[in-house]
């Protein structure tokens, strides 16, 4: 299975951080609404590169701040321990986590 992945480098006073958007590979251009929510699925933040997952999860544990959707790259992470699983999230059903490194 693959994820789309973009990583951006982010100076915060000198400090660089990673900040990546990953979501699986059937959600990129889509939105998705629930109430006055809504999550986009967009080019700008989320396409990136078609990664193995394997290789998308390796970036999320390098990575100070990662915001994944999607049921395989969401799942994944909550697997092998990188989000638990109180801290997924949905929106018309479809799963997000936000991880934040300090």
């Amino acid at each position: 299975m693959r994820v789309y992945v973009r990583v951006k480098e982010v100076d915060e006073g000198g400090v660089f951080r990673k900040v990546v958007g990953m979501c699986d590979e059937n959600l990129l251009g889509k939105i998705f609404r629930e109430g006055d929510l809504v999550l986009e699925i967009n080019e700008e933040f989320f396409g990136g590169d078609l990664l193995e997952l394997d290789e998308a999860l390796h970036i999320a544990e390098t990575s100070e701040n990662v915001m994944a959707v999607g049921e395989v790259i969401v799942g994944r992470l909550v697997e092998v321990g990188l989000a638990h699983p109180e801290s997924v999230l949905r929106i018309a059903g479809v799963p997000y986590v936000i991880l934040l490194q300090v």
